[in-house]
């Protein structure tokens, strides 16, 4: 592996800026190696190769015209190589979520995000895979295939952004934009080993996500508006501050974007930081966790402890009806079921689908028709009981924003165990709510490698921030760079 292959985004672009190395070495050396490791992980859907050869190009003959002071105001990306999740519009490209239905779905606009990485200069060279309409644990669908862990291809790297996780771990991609409803930055970063950031609701534009439409984006407003939110994904935990930043703001189609959100500076100051810590959730339908990834909460704790932070355990059922909140809030903001939408509104014969799975046939994967029946046996909920159940979750909301005010972060587990072996998740498929408890709250997140186990996979923890304190839970990631391994290329 090269050194350009071991830096972060923004090292590779202050390399560019002291002409280094240049645009087009940077991005060729990454496709090489996206060439290289691809074939293992399956984790490239599109190829961006031509586009961003030729953009690297002109980049590069830029470069080598321009003084030290014109090369010192070129955009804070220039040059740099990144990669998006299928889910995230890319002009010229599908953005199919994974749906057989959809894929042959060509974007004719960037997502707002995209639009903000390219104009600061970085050059999309793929976009990555996705599970079935991005739900699940697992990243395969009938259209791409499976995605594997590049720690250990008989594992997962997670959903729903695994193909963002796989190949940024891999050490092809410096990072990538990925979204997150339910943990979806968070456990695929967790399972391979890099960093991710869930950011607050409403301060990243979600434009260009799928299934949305530009028209469809402006009329998401209020109590209809959903829980996804966009955010990066990097190998460096020390790219995810500036990458934010980048992201974040209004762009006049997502009405519901926040005008006056100013991400603070990070504190470096951790003394002041109260540390709370989960190392073994109660939740219900949830597996407890196991030895290593609590001790792993319990080690990360005893880190900040040790530089001076106040520490103190939270109990361990505290997000014991993590299930029924995120499941509710979920709900309430859904004009079609799960179902509707995997079928495109056409419905399902389980039974019909079930042999022709049997035989290969069925053009949907065994989690999305699980989603579907488990969506139709909760429909007898009543509407009043849903209430009662999305007011109990402003009652936690308001609890745990209080709890971590300003200057405090809660850690604790992103899944209960490391990376699953593939279709192993469908044993115990209501895990992912370690992670979708704060998708329900509302509140920032960010993964954070810590170190591997024995079998070479990778452990981490998320941390968890008050709404908008952003700034705290990344500044926590970064110390957590400093203090444990950092990323590992995987091993061969």
């Amino acid at each position: 592996m090269t050194s350009i292959l071991k830096l972060s985004a923004f090292e590779i672009a202050r390399a560019i800026k002291k002409k280094e190395i240049s645009p087009l070495e940077a991005v060729q050396t990454h496709i090489d190696y996206v060439e290289k490791v691809n074939p293992n992980i399956n984790a490239v859907v599109e190829k961006l190769y031509d586009e961003a050869l030729a953009l690297a190009k002109i980049q590069t003959e830029q470069i080598a015209r321009l003084n030290a002071q014109a090369i010192a105001d070129l955009p804070q990306l220039f040059g740099v190589p990144f990669t998006i999740k299928e889910m995230i519009a890319h002009k010229g490209s599908r953005r199919t979520g994974g749906s057989y239905h959809k894929k042959d779905a060509v974007m004719d606009f960037d997502g707002s995000i995209v639009q903000r990485m390219k104009a600061a200069g970085a050059i999309p060279i793929a976009t990555t895979n996705v599970p079935e309409l991005g739900f699940w644990v697992e990243c395969y669908n009938a259209i791409y295939g499976m995605t594997n862990n590049p720690h250990n291809n008989s594992h997962t790297p997670g959903g729903s952004s695994g193909g963002e996780a796989a190949l940024i771990a891999a050490g092809a991609s410096p990072f990538g934009l990925g979204s997150d409803i339910g943990g979806s930055i968070r456990m695929p970063s967790a399972f391979c080993g890099i960093y991710g950031h869930k950011p607050s609701n409403r301060i990243v534009p979600i434009t260009g996500h799928f299934p949305y439409a530009i028209e469809d984006i402006r009329k998401l407003k209020g109590g209809k508006y959903p829980y996804t939110t966009l955010g990066p994904m990097a190998r460096k935990a020390q790219d995810l501050y500036p990458l934010l930043k980048l992201m974040i703001g209004p762009d006049g189609v997502d009405q519901e974007t926040l005008n006056d959100f100013k991400l603070k500076e990070r504190s470096k100051n951790f003394s002041q930081v109260k540390v709370y810590y989960i190392s073994a959730p109660e939740i219900f339908l949830a597996r407890g966790a196991s030895a290593e990834v609590s001790e792993t909460v319990e080690l990360v704790a005893q880190y900040f402890k040790d530089l001076g932070c106040k520490t103190e355990a939270l109990r361990a059922d505290v997000f014991s009806k993590a299930g029924l909140y995120w499941s509710s809030a979920l709900k309430s903001t859904k004009e079609k079921t799960f179902e509707q939408n995997l079928t495109n509104e056409k419905g399902l014969f389980f039974i019909k689908e079930i042999v022709a799975m049997g035989f290969k046939k069925s053009i949907y994967t065994f989690p999305s028709l699980g989603i579907s029946a488990m969506e139709r046996m909760l429909g007898f909920i009543k509407k009043k009981d849903s209430s009662a159940i999305l007011l109990e979750l402003e009652n936690k909301i308001k609890e745990i924003n209080s709890l971590l005010g300003d200057n405090a972060v809660l850690i604790m587990p992103t899944f209960p165990s490391v990376a699953p072996k593939h279709y192993h998740a469908i044993f115990r498929p209501l895990d992912f709510l370690y992670t979708a408890i704060v998708n329900a709250l509302q509140m920032p997140a960010t993964s954070a490698h810590v170190r591997m186990n024995k079998k070479g996979l990778p452990i981490g923890v998320q941390i968890v921030g008050a709404q908008f304190n952003d700034h705290l839970t990344l500044a926590c990631a970064e110390e957590i760079e400093k203090g444990f391994a950092g990323w590992q290329a995987p091993l061969g």
